[in-house]
């Protein structure tokens, strides 16, 4: 053939590549005007993938299930929580993920036997828990009358009456976030005038005098929390001008740190194997709970997160972690060893995900980072999670796991979901992926209230959690971090 017709020839060839090319650049990439986004070609395809294969089976509830049925609580510094550690391993392992064990030096405080008894103005045995991290009663019973208080404002008007006194913080739950100092703070306060013991009204909308524990500032004082019932009683009782006698004792106390672990589940990267996307849970849990939704249910779902894109056949540009963090109840250590030892990873993290407010029928993601950032994952969220309702995207905040990561400068974000009271999954597990895109949510039409009734509580157990929902939180993180770790770059700081 001549080099004439040879030129002419590449060039009709060249000329036909480059418009099969522009036609497949128009669909292989896909451009939001604010966030500058491109998606490939098969995102869509992908994402339906990982969703489909979510939602048939059931095998989160059931691995969950196994877990707290079998180990129980896994508190830590417990032979409870090593085992359960141990099975994790080996069921992520079966699975095909790469595991990696972080070593991490953990508190370790144990409740011993523990009462407490309002003595006057009638006897009655009281339903409590010691909070975390507090001392006990030096083998002493402390007796003594009782103070009510509503506020730190309450207990400073107050002052002057706290000493030799147990002060009871009587504070109705407003929100978990603006409530919950009075669990932490409230025995430091209450020692600074004077007083022999602080007993702190369960951080719970509701109660079936259900005391809730969780952690607390050490001091020198005795704390513990109490029902509602309890508390709204004695503040009555106060009130009318009763004098009300409480008597106490608590065998707290705190060992030596021990050794534990962050389990770190991995699916290496094909193009940026040294970049990364990371979604995580905790597997402690409090000592009296079985944690199941808390956070039994998030650490499980990050697990299958990637147990999904594995399964499916999918391979992501960037590697994907799933950080199964210990500690977070009592001192969150796991999420601090982590940024620490992988310091050097995080300017190359894209985002780091988080899953601790419940595992119900999730919305989306909540995130903390730039505005272009948040453009780019309003429009992935809206292009692959529509058909589930799960792809909004709002300004709230971040786990306690995370933000260690957080302020280096990591886009962080926590999955959101329903109230399970009112969650709108049917017994169909296909049915939410079905269904046309659920409307946008603002942040107060959908309340978590239902979750904090359990929260760090004995009632916290698998019969709170659904199958289908479970399997539906675990879709959602699977989607948002294989889109993620395909975008063209990191998210932007």
């Amino acid at each position: 053939m001549g080099t004439t017709r040879m030129m002419v020839l590449l060039n009709i060839l060249l000329l036909l590549w480059f418009q099969q090319w522009v036609q497949a650049s128009t669909s292989v990439i896909q451009m939001a005007t604010e966030g500058e986004i491109q998606l490939k070609i098969n995102a869509k395809g992908d994402a339906d993938t990982v969703i489909h294969a979510a939602f048939n089976t059931t095998i989160v509830y059931e691995r969950l299930a196994y877990m707290t049925d079998t180990f129980g609580p896994r508190f830590s510094g417990t032979p409870a929580l090593e085992s359960a550690l141990d099975w994790i391993k080996v069921q992520a392992q079966t699975d095909g993920l790469s595991v990696k064990e972080q070593p991490v030096m953990i508190p370790v405080w144990v409740r011993g036997r523990e009462y407490a008894n309002l003595i006057s103005p009638r006897r009655k045995s009281m339903h409590v828990l010691g909070l975390g991290g507090s001392v006990g009663t030096n083998g002493q019973i402390v007796q003594a009358k009782v103070l009510v208080v509503s506020s730190f404002d309450d207990l400073e008007r107050q002052k002057d009456n706290v000493k030799g006194k147990i002060v009871v913080y009587n504070v109705e739950f407003v929100s978990y976030s603006k409530t919950v100092v009075y669990r932490v703070n409230g025995a430091s306060k209450a020692q600074q005038y004077g007083a022999v013991a602080a007993l702190v009204r369960s951080i719970s909308p509701f109660g079936l005098q259900t005391p809730h524990t969780g952690s607390s500032e050490p001091t020198t004082i005795p704390a513990m929390a109490i029902t509602l019932e309890d508390a709204q009683m004695f503040a009555r009782m106060q009130a009318r001008g009763q004098e009300v006698e409480i008597e106490l004792y608590m065998e707290a106390h705190t060992l030596p740190d021990a050794q534990s672990r962050n389990l770190i589940l991995e699916i290496e990267g094909t193009h940026f194997p040294s970049e990364y996307v990371i979604v995580g849970g905790h597997t402690d849990s409090w000592d009296i709970a079985d944690g199941a939704m808390d956070d039994g249910g998030g650490a499980f779902v990050a697990w299958e997160a990637l147990r999904l894109i594995k399964s499916s056949g999918l391979h992501p540009d960037r590697t994907v972690r799933a950080i199964l963090y210990v500690n977070e109840e009592n001192g969150a250590r796991g999420g601090q060893q982590y940024a620490h030892d992988y310091s050097d990873t995080l300017s190359k993290t894209s985002i780091a995900l988080e899953s601790d407010v419940g595992t119900f029928t999730p919305d989306g993601i909540s995130f903390l980072g730039s505005t272009k950032a948040q453009s780019i994952l309003e429009y992935m969220g809206h292009q692959l999670l529509g058909g589930i309702g799960s792809g909004n995207v709002s300004g709230e905040g971040i786990g306690e796991d995370i933000s260690y990561m957080c302020v280096t400068g990591v886009p962080c974000g926590n999955l959101n979901v329903l109230d399970p009271r009112v969650g709108t999954e049917s017994n169909n597990p296909c049915a939410p992926y079905s269904q046309p895109p659920y409307p946008l949510l603002t942040e107060d039409e959908f309340p978590r209230d239902g979750y904090f009734w359990y929260h760090h509580t004995e009632a916290d157990t698998i019969d709170k959690l659904s199958p289908e929902q479970l399997q539906h939180a675990a879709a959602t993180l699977g989607v948002w971090i294989y889109s993620i770790a395909n975008l063209p770059t990191l998210l932007p700081r």
